[in-house]
């Protein structure tokens, strides 16, 4: 019953990442694609439980895929503000448990080609609704128009690579024994192209061409060998021709960041902080071209050096290894007519073309980009290699049952650590809004105070709770009156002051809002309200180092606080 099941859910992972629309904070996408990874990892240890000889299925990559996701882990202990690492270690966390879940299924399966059916069967509907984006649709048929098309995916970039990856795969299954199937992933290959190159994007373009060039010359032979190493150079040509008149500013960026690194070559600036503590060092150039307070630069548009930043010569030496077990592995195992056939040849291509283009983008920084690279990257592994060197039976001790359980609070951890956003999302927006219509009620509420505080002049609780009540219905200039007179009656008390900040926030001074908070924390360090406000300021300012401390210091005292959770996860979209 394990192939069915498995078949199953990866068709509806796949297809799931197709229709399933994106959206910023939330990530439908995404948890969809970690929904159905966590999946199939139950439906595996499940296995385990009911096969007295359940086997693991080794692959070379293996080992540096648990570390890298240990050294995840590692670099999240050491970061000096968890909250802001946390996205950062869901992300290679779901990136190990992708690789780990495909290797352990997708051999298994009678017939895997089904599953790259339903892929790429569906990348091509998507290639097709790229077409229509930039016609705002065809005859009766009317779609958002788009310069650069970006389907259901939100973003141009995240779009372009799941074609990439889409073509690799569609292009190799070409090559399969059946007239029928060498047609239908043919059409599906020439949809795909078709709608990559109406996202203009360079890398994935770029990262293609590279791994189709070192396709032709692992793969071909004779003759086909030097045309599709051709194609793929004639590919990359029209491409710089094609973007010829496109700004370039990924150098100043790569100058900057290397900047940032030798400040801390070792060990990094932090896990998922290269967003935080990057305008240190940008440049006058580059601010010219993105200022500050406009624009936040949140990525090194290179995957490589974004994390030689991050986390140094350890971390970057962690990544270097999973990449180039990788490339070694291909190259002795990989070939059309051997195990895994044009199957894993695409899967493979796919993963090098996602790997390659990271050189020039930030995609695997995208979760659902990260998902395509380890599952092409396990899948690939798991089918090319021999099957005498396949399967290693799971060890006495802790044995089957052990190791389910310890599986199992993996997931549970890691399950709990990706739900975290859309937990958060939706505990904020049930929160009930502060402020209320003027009424009766409220006109005669607030007559009865200001009667009260007239003869009680001295009284900071009765001025606190007039200029509250004033605030609800919005009557500024009264309620910032009265929070004044409260913080003169009551200096050691910091909720005046954090909630003249709130007033001059909503009239639109920042920088009185600021300088109000500011002082709140200052009568009252361990404040959560206004660290939280301090960190909205700071960040719609573009202080995004002096914002996240602010966070930080909310999160260390309420780790569940959704408004410092979405507010770090906003810094990065």
């Amino acid at each position: 019953m394990r192939d069915p099941v498995w078949t199953l859910l990866w068709c509806a992972a796949f297809l799931a990442l197709a229709v399933v629309p994106d959206q910023k904070i939330l990530r439908w996408k995404l948890l969809a694609a970690e929904a159905g990874v966590g999946a199939v990892l139950l439906s595996v240890l499940a296995s385990w439980l009911s096969a007295a000889g359940a086997a693991w299925l080794r692959t070379p990559l293996d080992l540096p895929v648990a570390l890298y996701a240990a050294g995840g882990i590692f670099f999240y202990a050491l970061s000096p503000e968890r909250g802001a690492s946390a996205l950062e270690l869901n992300r290679i966390l779901f990136s190990a448990a992708t690789f780990f879940a495909a290797s352990q299924t997708i051999p298994r399966l009678k017939r895997p080609a089904r599953v790259a059916g339903l892929w790429t069967a569906s990348a091509a509907l998507l290639g097709v609704y790229a077409l229509l984006q930039t016609r705002g649709g065809f005859w009766v048929l009317a779609v958002p128009e788009l310069e650069r098309p970006i389907a259901t995916f939100g973003n141009p970039i995240f779009f372009a690579a799941y074609l990439a990856a889409s073509f690799a795969v569609a292009l190799s299954m070409t090559r399969s024994a059946s007239a029928a199937s060498k047609v239908f992933f043919g059409v599906c290959a020439a949809l795909i192209a078709a709608g990559l190159l109406t996202t203009q994007t360079r890398a994935s373009v770029v990262g293609l061409g590279a791994a189709l060039a070192a396709g032709a010359v692992l793969l071909g032979q004779g003759r086909a060998r030097w045309a599709a190493l051709f194609g793929a150079l004639a590919l990359g040509a029209a491409a710089a021709w094609w973007f010829r008149d496109r700004q370039w500013t990924h150098g100043l960026i790569w100058r900057d960041t290397v900047a940032l690194w030798l400040s801390r070559p070792w060990l990094g600036c932090g896990l998922g902080r290269f967003h935080i503590e990057f305008p240190e060092y940008a440049t006058a150039a580059l601010r010219a071209l993105w200022p500050e307070q406009k624009v936040i630069i949140n990525y090194a548009h290179n995957e490589y050096l974004q994390v030689l930043a991050e986390t140094g010569i350890v971390g970057f030496a962690l990544l270097a290894n999973l990449v180039v077990a990788a490339l070694i592995a291909f190259r002795r195992t990989l070939r059309l007519d051997g195990a895994g056939g044009p199957l894993a040849a695409g899967l493979a291509l796919a993963a090098a073309a996602l790997l390659a283009q990271n050189l020039f983008s930030p995609d695997l920084r995208f979760g659902v980009s990260a998902f395509l690279a380890f599952f092409c990257l396990g899948s690939a592994l798991g089918l090319s290699a021999e099957p005498s060197l396949r399967e290693s039976p799971l060890p006495e001790f802790p044995g089957r049952y052990g190791l389910a359980a310890l599986g199992a609070a993996a997931l549970l951890a890691w399950g709990s650590l990706a739900a975290q956003p859309m937990l958060a999302q939706r505990r904020l927006s049930r929160q009930p809004g502060f402020h209320v219509q003027p009424s009766q009620e409220l006109s005669e509420a607030l007559r009865i105070l200001e009667e009260r505080l007239r003869a009680e002049p001295g009284n900071a609780d009765l001025a606190e709770s007039l200029a509250f009540a004033y605030a609800k219905e919005k009557s500024w200039d009264l309620a910032m009156d009265r929070f004044e007179l409260a913080a003169r009656l009551a200096p050691a008390r910091p909720g005046p002051l954090n909630n003249l900040g709130n007033i001059q926030y909503s009239l639109g001074n920042l920088p009185r809002a600021i300088a109000y908070w500011e002082r709140s924390v200052v009568v009252a360090p361990d404040q959560i309200d206004a660290h939280l406000n301090l960190g909205k300021a700071l960040y719609e300012t573009g202080k995004l180092k002096e914002s996240s401390s602010h966070l930080q210091a909310v999160l260390r005292q309420d780790p569940a606080n959704e408004k410092a959770q979405i507010l770090l996860k906003k810094m990065i979209e």
